[in-house]
């Protein structure tokens, strides 16, 4: 059982840092290995709140800062 659990949380885990790199390489049209407002603004719930997961405000949300969303 326990290791069912254990099995499971690394399953969901994976598959959140998985969907984190897809969006990046969706939404990374000059493939700069970030996302600029134009580029987020394609995805309106992203868009939404890019100035809140933009840390360090440079513009620009790089695969730390979408793994902390």
């Amino acid at each position: 059982m326990k290791k069912t659990i254990l099995f499971s949380a690394l399953i969901l885990a994976t598959s959140g840092a998985m969907a984190q790199e897809d969006k990046l390489a969706m939404l990374d049209a000059d493939v700069d290995g970030r996302i600029s407002v134009e580029e987020a603004a394609s995805d309106p719930a992203l868009s939404a709140v890019f100035a809140e997961l933009d840390v360090n405000k440079d513009g620009y949300l790089t695969p730390s800062e979408l793994a902390e969303h």
